[in-house]
């Protein structure tokens, strides 16, 4: 046993004597330098990474990794592990804090703003590492540091090691959980980063010391510093490898459920010639109850009872108790076959009913004539068409429209000639038209003495709410008649006070301003009740 270690001491100064101790400690030293150039190839291998994340774009990511030169600091770290080189440790350390801290609030920045938020494949792919992150981030930081001490291959091997650690990627992904608020991403990628990070620091330290880079070659610190860095390292090692374990687990077992799932699905479903099983999902409820859904292809589709008795099987294979959801796929077996069509049998429609081609007929006609009273109405505002008719003759083509409109003055022959042809153009065919005017507000009769008016009346004024939203470039004229063809101061002041109330009603119920409003007047012309003309004018 002794001529073996003696053998191995040998061989380790052997290897040690091979390597140039102090350019190594000058490569170090140059890399925990912090420049802004720096920080930008960081960001941009950050930037990078976050928009293969989003596209679920492996070249991409891979591409970030290469330019990320975040794994430089960390192998100083491990360096500085190993030897207690305290200006290396605290400048490592700053400057590995720095670029995480700037990675993860960018990532998160661009991930709030951006428009892609979907958790594709490669974020959830670096949300649950195992025990095999931890493995491979060791080997690759073995064999990061084994290149920097030798220089040997160097060029080639530390790009390799970017791509197999892959620490940027998992910084990224912590700043896509920062920015959507996912807790659970953003635990799980900071998780993995914290496991290449210690992987590497172990397998730097290692690779450091084997090649003579021990406590004593830089400064002359006590040996049970050193042994206290490494039972740190060992007890956080050990916390971190227990949550691995458990997702190791895990996955395996995730695996071996769906092969045991597939096997059980080609054993029910798979029959040469009949069906075959083209894919399938599960996933595991609240309740811990399997939901299984398979798309599967068949000549022929499966009954309910069929579907029913195949979950009872698959449930005894796995024993466990499942939902079997089945999207079933009809196929044609073999190559298609060339058929000769009969030749089609002409449809012969039955006659349709005449109340169901009038009702068309009219529905169509309406229709136009209803768009040209909407025109009309726009055209003549504040008058409007309040309802109209429609007619045929039995000889001609000429359609008969009959129109109320509400207009307190007469139609000209010019405005009816121009009614005429608006429906003569929009119906394509000759139109009668007869018109007949009614006024806004109808005659407000009073009782003698009366003053006060009442809900109908109230109500007839209405109208002229819409007639001045309609067109508020109008004047509403009130003419009070006092019932009696001689002079009378009694009935004047009852006519006056008539005024006030259509004038209140119309302001303060209807919002029509004062300015719009005229007021008269009149002597009736024989005795008779007295009565209020209400009438509409465009604003002249």
């Amino acid at each position: 046993m002794k001529k073996l270690l003696y053998l191995l001491r040998q061989w380790l100064e052997k290897q040690s004597s091979k390597v140039n101790h102090r350019d190594v400690i000058k490569d170090v030293y140059q890399e925990v330098h912090i420049s802004p150039g720096y920080f930008v190839m960081l960001t941009l291998a950050n930037l990078i990474a976050l928009a293969g994340l989003l596209q679920n774009s492996v070249a991409v990511i891979i591409g970030a990794m290469l330019i990320s030169p975040l794994m430089g600091p960390i192998l100083s770290f491990g360096f500085a592990f190993v030897t207690g080189d305290k200006f290396i440790w605290k400048k490592s350390i700053k400057k590995i804090s720095l670029g995480v801290a700037l990675t993860i609030a960018i990532a998160g920045i661009a991930s709030y703003f951006s428009p892609l938020k979907e958790v594709t494949g490669e974020i959830l792919s670096r949300t649950r590492p195992n025990l095999y992150d931890l493995i491979i981030a060791f080997l690759a930081g073995t064999a990061g540091a084994t290149a920097i001490c030798t220089k040997r291959n160097y060029l080639t091997i530390v790009p390799g090691v970017a791509i197999a650690t892959a620490v940027i990627p998992p910084l990224s992904v912590t700043g896509f959980g920062l920015g959507t608020g996912s807790w659970k991403i953003l635990a799980g990628g900071f998780f993995l980063f914290f496991t290449n990070f210690v992987a590497i620091i172990m397998a730097t330290g290692m690779i450091a010391y084997f090649y003579g880079f021990k406590p004593s070659a830089i400064f002359e610190e006590d040996i049970p510093a050193f042994r206290k860095r490494i039972v740190y390292l060992t007890i956080v090692l050990f916390v971190i490898s227990i949550p691995l374990f458990y997702t190791l687990h895990k996955s395996i077992a995730e695996v071996r459920l769906r092969a045991n799932i597939h096997n059980a699905l080609k054993d029910v479903f798979d029959k040469p010639g009949q069906s075959h099983i083209s894919s399938f999902n599960f996933y595991r409820e609240k309740n811990d109850k399997l939901d299984v859904n398979v798309t599967l292809n068949t000549i022929s589709y499966l009954k309910e009872l069929d579907i029913v008795n195949a979950e009872k099987r698959i449930r005894d294979y796995l024993k466990s108790d499942i939902k079997l959801n089945v999207e079933q796929v009809k196929v044609q077996p073999g190559g298609l076959k060339e058929e000769i069509a009969p030749p089609p049998t002409p449809t012969i429609s039955p006659p349709r009913p005449p109340q169901e081609l009038i009702r068309e007929a009219r529905e169509k006609v309406i229709s136009v004539v209803r768009q040209s009273t909407e025109k009309i109405d726009k055209l003549m505002s504040p008058s409007t068409i309040a309802e109209f008719h429609v007619g045929f003759h039995d000889k001609t083509l000429k359609v008969s429209i009959s129109m109320k409109i509400k207009r307190d003055a007469p139609l000209s022959d010019e405005e009816i000639l121009w009614l005429k042809r608006i429906f003569a153009t929009d119906l394509n065919i000759p139109v009668d038209v007869s018109i007949e005017t009614i006024p806004f507000v109808p005659l407000l009769v009073f009782q003698k003495g009366e003053t006060e008016l009442s809900e109908d009346m109230k109500n007839a004024l209405a109208f002229l709410k819409d007639a001045y939203l309609k067109n508020p470039d109008i004047d509403i004229l009130i003419v009070s008649y006092t019932g009696a063809p001689y002079r009378s101061a009694k009935r004047e002041r009852a006519a006056q006070k008539r005024i006030e109330e259509v004038i209140s009603v119309l302001k303060e119920h209807y919002g029509i301003p004062a300015d719009n409003i005229k007021e008269s007047i009149v002597r009736s012309k024989k005795s008779e009740a007295p009565a209020v003309k209400v009438t509409v004018a465009p604003r002249s």
